[in-house]
């Protein structure tokens, strides 16, 4: 059998390695337009910030290739033809293969405002973002930086760029941080930390354009502000990287559709991580989840359709975990907050103004929890929201899941 991935982020990795383990005798291909060298995308930000080196990212030394047998190839995918079994690339030319799965990842995704092609402006999310950057962005203090967008890569491009010594000025649409994952609490504590560290957040402010000549100069707002800016970071989302499979046939919503086992709609192909969307999923499984976590074990599983051995995805209680500045942030499960006017959960809190705990409970029972500079044992979090434990339990046994209780504050719950 031959099996050729196209993708080497960690849902590619994973499954190269589980389909290896699960025959020997397998040919394994994969193909990234990236880097021959897989590598942590959430590590980028401490190469940028001169914590870890490049050759640190890697996700394994480059023995482990040859030892394992995984052919890495550094070409980009073009089109796909399923019926005959055959990926076109851009210098390999034809690529037969028995199994493939496709592992493409996402791209930033770019508002169409003017000015937005303008050197000096753009996202990060590949390798080749970091070298844009390390080469347009403010090295320092005087130098003005503009970051747009409120999710987790636009605190991580305001932090990077602090770590510089530019003036960072941070623009968010949203009238607080993260609304859709911070109650109003959370999102007070993660803004205070953000502009302790010296950035000039904007919460309400939405992007009206970019100006400059030939490179970017300044970002302007629907208020008429205009923020000088010698580099533009954009977090304002991503896309799943599936324009290459137009006219292949296999079926595309927002991501390439797959079902439970992450079988696409094309015999043989299946699809994984951040390009990969549920058709059906199961409940408390969203459609697209972008998360390494997920990506990882999407990975494993799709590996196992692969070796002829389906199994069905099954994530179990969802978790992430980032670091804001100084903040560590962990989320188990469904976390989003209650409306004021829910009648169906609501959410129980507790802050010291440094920290913050919310367990989000429903129908009697736990459903998520969000922590902010608390650490927490994921195995009790876990197990607090798939048996059901009662909100009033799940307190009770808090000791149990405290992580850090013995170099830490008491939370004085």
């Amino acid at each position: 059998m031959h099996a050729v991935i196209v993708g080497n982020g960690i849902a590619g990795v994973a499954a190269a390695r589980h389909v290896r383990k699960g025959d020997p005798g397998a040919r394994v291909t994969m193909i990234s337009d990236e880097t021959a060298d897989p590598f942590s995308r959430t590590a980028l930000m401490y190469v940028y910030m001169g914590v870890l080196a490049r050759a640190h990212t890697h996700l394994y030394e480059r023995r482990f290739w040859d030892e394992n047998r995984i052919d890495r190839v550094l070409d980009r995918a073009l089109a796909l033809d399923p019926a005959a079994r055959v990926l076109t690339l851009h210098e390999g030319g034809a690529v037969p293969y028995d199994r493939l799965l496709v592992a493409t990842g996402s791209l930033p995704a770019l508002p169409d405002w003017p000015g937005r092609d303008l050197d000096g402006v753009q996202g990060l999310y590949h390798l080749a973002d970091l070298d844009r950057m390390e080469a347009a962005a403010p090295g320092a203090a005087p130098d003005p930086a503009v970051v747009v967008g409120g999710g987790l890569i636009g605190v991580e491009l305001a932090e990077m760029l602090r770590t510089r010594g530019a003036a960072v000025t941070f623009l968010v649409r949203e009238e607080r941080y993260l609304p859709r994952v911070f109650s109003a609490s959370e999102s007070a504590l993660v803004a205070a930390e953000v502009r302790r560290h010296g950035v000039d957040l904007r919460l309400g402010t939405k992007v009206e354009r970019m100006e400059g000549a030939g490179h970017v100069e300044a970002v302007v707002t629907s208020r008429g502000e205009r923020h000088p800016a010698r580099f533009v970071g954009v977090g304002t989302g991503v896309r799943p990287n599936v324009a290459w499979l137009a006219g292949s046939g296999v079926e595309v919503g927002r991501g390439v559709l797959v079902d439970r086992t992450l079988a696409t709609s094309a015999p043989g192909v299946w699809a994984a991580g951040d390009c990969a969307e549920l058709r059906d999923p199961p409940d408390g499984v969203r459609p697209r989840e972008p998360i390494w976590y997920t990506a990882r074990l999407q990975g494993a599983t799709a590996a196992l359709g692969m070796l002829g051995r389906p199994r069905v995805y099954a994530p179990g209680v969802f978790y992430n975990s980032a670091k804001f500045f100084d903040l560590e942030y962990q989320v188990y499960g469904r976390t989003e907050p209650a409306p004021p006017d829910s009648t169906g959960g609501a959410d129980w809190e507790w802050t010291d103004g440094a920290r913050h705990l919310r367990l989000h409970h429903e129908g009697g029972a736990v459903r998520g929890v969000s922590a902010l500079s608390v650490r927490l044992r994921q195995d009790v979090c876990t197990r607090w929201i798939a048996e059901g434990w009662t909100l009033e339990a799940a307190l009770a046994d808090l000791g149990a899941a405290r992580f850090d209780a013995e170099l830490s504050r008491p939370l004085g719950v």
